[in-house]
């Protein structure tokens, strides 16, 4: 009886696991997106609007979901309060704050890179930057849902298999 429920709980804790790890690859695409939703309304806060910078941001964080928000949240505080010299090393202090995100490092690259080129030209230029932007973006996207649709499933039967073996090599 001991034998038994010692190997459910590892075949539970296995299988947790895996949809822990799989969640990862979903909370990725879906931070991806709302990524592209806010650089998309911070495009229209600035090139149509000309509101400021960090008053714009501080728009953007409103109307985001987390973790994205407390991105644009952060930087838009700290260059409101003059902590930064310049919008890059704000959203960089902002991202290396923020332990919640599933974004990978190119993720990252590609929104610092945009924010290397934050109001340091005229509107034109930046609508060129920001379609750039959303260009690279929509190539991230499309890769993070190809690797989804391969990993999640794997990972989600690889914590049962996992269990599964370790149960019957105890056994």
């Amino acid at each position: 009886m001991l034998k038994l429920i010692g190997g459910i709980i590892i075949i539970a804790a296995s299988t947790l696991g895996g949809f822990i790890y799989a969640q990862s690859f979903i909370n990725r695409v879906k931070e991806l997106n709302e990524m592209e939703r806010c650089i998309y309304q911070l495009q229209n806060e600035i090139v149509y609007t000309h509101t400021p910078l960090p008053e714009a941001l501080t728009n953007v964080a409103i109307k985001a979901k987390d973790p994205i928000a407390d991105i644009f949240n952060k930087t838009s505080q700290e260059l409101e309060s003059n902590i930064y010299d310049n919008v890059y090393e704000a959203f960089k202090n902002a991202f290396k704050g923020n332990n919640n995100l599933n974004l990978k490092n190119e993720d990252i690259n590609l929104i610092l890179d945009l924010s290397k080129s934050l109001g340091e030209s005229d509107i034109t230029g930046q609508i060129n930057i920001f379609s750039l932007t959303m260009e690279n973006l929509k190539k991230i996207i499309a890769q993070a849902e190809i690797t989804m649709k391969k990993n999640v499933k794997m990972y989600r039967y690889l914590g049962f298999g996992i269990g599964a073996m370790i149960v019957i090599m105890l056994i």
